[in-house]
């Protein structure tokens, strides 16, 4: 039998949870709400032309202070090295070598719930390093914790086909 050449890259494409806003604060309509309601108020009580201004003015803040969209994360291993990269961005997130990948896990975060509402948990994947190196986040915004089961899951055995063994795995291998 001969073994298949495994996948060389692995694009991470985990969905923020539903309803969830990419901040985590506010209403996701308070952008476009607010400018509205002004450019409304100006127009009734100053002029047309001054709504029509206020309401320039908010779309041109809109447009500058939205979050660009860089793409997915992309996990490639080439030569014992994994390059952790966004598809849109041209610079890369992060390159080290695959054996100073300790472990990939999951970093949670619980919010209270609003109101006396039930708290939610959120995670994103932690490919873990020796200190002071930091971990590398993937995704950066936090998802669910089903998906994140399935993602963690995912990278781990796309990293192992490349053979990558977790650190507390490595010292059984050596008699």
């Amino acid at each position: 039998m001969s073994e298949e050449t495994p996948p060389r890259e692995l694009v991470v494409d985990a969905k923020p949870a539903p309803g969830d806003q990419g901040d985590s604060s506010g209403t996701a309509m308070l952008p476009f709400v607010v400018p509205a309601i002004v450019s409304g108020a100006l127009a009734k009580y100053v002029s047309p032309a001054a709504g029509l201004a206020g309401l320039a003015l908010g779309v041109v803040v809109l447009l500058v202070l939205r979050k660009p969209r860089e793409g997915r994360f992309v996990l490639r291993v080439e030569g014992g090295v994994l390059e952790v990269a966004r598809e849109r961005r041209d610079e890369l997130v992060a390159r080290v070598p695959i054996d100073e990948v300790l472990d990939v896990t999951l970093d949670r975060q619980t919010q209270a719930g609003a109101r006396g509402g039930a708290s939610k948990e959120r995670v994103h994947l932690a490919l873990e390093r020796r200190a002071p190196a930091d971990p590398i986040f993937v995704p950066e915004e936090r998802i669910t914790p089903i998906e994140g089961q399935e993602w963690l899951g995912k990278v781990r055995v796309f990293l192992r086909k490349h053979g990558w063994v977790p650190e507390d795995e490595r010292g059984e291998a050596t008699p």
